[in-house]
């Protein structure tokens, strides 16, 4: 082997240990690697050898090497991931808010690349392209076993290209494709507007770098209408930045936890509320919206306003991301974003595949035609990822509180528009009300709620 291809090799054995947490035990005499340790990587670089030398065709070795570490990282959780420099390169754009693209937050299930949710106003949301369709081929490349990283960056491109995706969906008995073109998606990720003349409506898309920032201004810009009540929505609204979700959630709290992370090794960190924080708006009534797409950092959100009974949540379950990743950074620009802490709630709930519960149920609206087996089966959540860490109540069969209140479109004469938006404020019409029967305003509140139907 030669020179330049043993250094390769040094690098991605050395690459090998530290994801697995092993560099500085080789270093230290009194946790050496285990002798069967040592024989697996001599293993591996043996096969590295004969690939290299035998195999039929010519390889590229980088390839090779990253996918070892790809395929190494396959068995943990599916958020721990190698990023290759051009993927790296596109995350850190996605947390700026600019980026080029359809607008598309995707994961594997199954060995497909599947629709977690659609970026509200960009070319695959207006598509209709929906939670939970399978993207089968991407300009006519199947994504079977597809690195999720390589599906992100085939459907980025030059603003203004067309890029076709074949779609399978439930219930259609084939596939479709959509032609969609490129744009420079530059979304604000927090846009707001005045409901009834009275009410605040803030839509958060994301948890990006100015989120709070923004949503500071917006509360200041519309004081009067804050004091009557806001709906705060966050349905498919898939994360983001961990501390604009603890500084969002900051707003609304006067003091108390907000979300308590624990590493393997109990390492426990806990986020509270600053009471004396500049802005903190915590004595109007408020509502929260989520859905399957409310993931991560949303949930953080969701889950300290409920616990604390600072707000009514309602929609439905939400996807259920209760760990924290962290990003290494290495020296070619490529990265390692590895799964390093759960999340809890104030109450010590874990979230994990398990999601927030609303404390009241309602559909969206129109009113579905589908089945119920369809309707789940578009609800791609945490628990459906293939290697996601387990939740601690996920072996238990999952059913909603009987406690917890369910609305109904077919409750309703006649829909119009966004379903849930107008029942939250039918809540905040109501609010004393709503205060009284649901528990608001206590801080060691217990999310449940009395069996109720409701109906206009």
């Amino acid at each position: 082997m030669d020179k330049k291809k043993s250094e390769n090799l040094k690098s991605v054995l050395y690459f090998l240990l530290l994801v697995l947490g092993l560099w500085s035990m080789v270093r230290s005499p009194a946790f050496a690697l285990t002798q069967k340790g040592y024989e697996t990587l001599g293993v591996f670089s043996k096969v590295l050898h004969y690939v290299e030398e035998d195999y039929v065709e010519s390889v590229d070795e980088q390839r090779l090497l990253r996918g070892a570490i790809r395929g190494m990282l396959q068995v943990l959780d599916p958020h721990t991931v190698y990023l290759s420099p051009d993927v790296y390169k596109e995350l850190k754009a996605d947390t700026s808010g600019i980026f080029g693209g359809v607008g598309l937050e995707i994961t594997v299930r199954d060995g497909w690349i599947t629709v977690v949710s659609g970026v509200e106003g960009t070319p695959a949301f207006k598509a209709g392209i929906q939670s939970g369709d399978r993207i089968l081929r991407i300009d006519g490349k199947s994504t079977k076993e597809m690195d999720l990283g390589d599906a992100v960056k085939a459907m980025r491109g030059k603003q203004g290209s067309k890029v076709q995706i074949t779609l399978g969906r439930q219930g259609l008995k084939q596939p479709f494709e959509v032609t969609l073109t490129r744009e420079v998606i530059k979304f604000p990720s927090v846009r707001a507007e005045i409901l009834d003349e009275k009410y605040l409506y803030i839509k958060i898309r994301s948890f990006q770098e100015r989120t709070t920032e923004v949503l500071k201004d917006m509360l200041k810009k519309y004081a009067k209408e804050v004091q009557n009540g806001v709906i705060l929505d966050l349905r498919n609204n898939p994360g983001g930045l961990l501390d604009q979700g603890v500084d969002v959630s900051d707003q609304f709290l006067d003091g108390g936890v907000i979300v308590t992370t624990e590493s393997r090794k109990k390492e426990i960190d806990r986020r509270e509320a600053n009471p004396d924080k500049d802005g903190t708006k915590s004595h109007f009534p408020l509502v929260v919206l989520m859905n399957s797409g409310s993931a991560s950092a949303s949930e953080i959100v969701a889950g300290a306003l409920q616990d604390q009974g600072r707000a009514l949540i309602l929609g439905t379950q939400s996807f259920g991301k209760g760990s924290v990743q962290s990003i290494i950074e290495l020296d070619d620009g490529s990265a390692l974003k590895i799964t390093i802490a759960k999340y809890f709630t104030p109450n010590g709930r874990s979230i994990q595949a398990e999601g927030i519960h609303p404390d009241v149920v309602v559909e969206p609206s129109p009113p579905s035609k589908k089945g119920k087996e369809e309707e789940e089966f578009m609800r791609i959540r945490e628990k459906d990822l293939e290697g996601h860490l387990k939740g601690e109540m996920e072996e238990k069969e999952e059913k909603v509180s009987k406690e917890t209140s369910v609305v109904q479109p077919s409750e309703v004469k006649e829909v119009v528009g966004d379903y849930q938006r107008k029942i939250a404020i039918d809540y905040l019409k109501n609010w004393d009300k709503t205060v009284k029967d649901y528990g608001l305003g206590n801080k060691d509140r217990k999310p449940k709620v009395k069996k109720k139907k409701r109906a206009k």
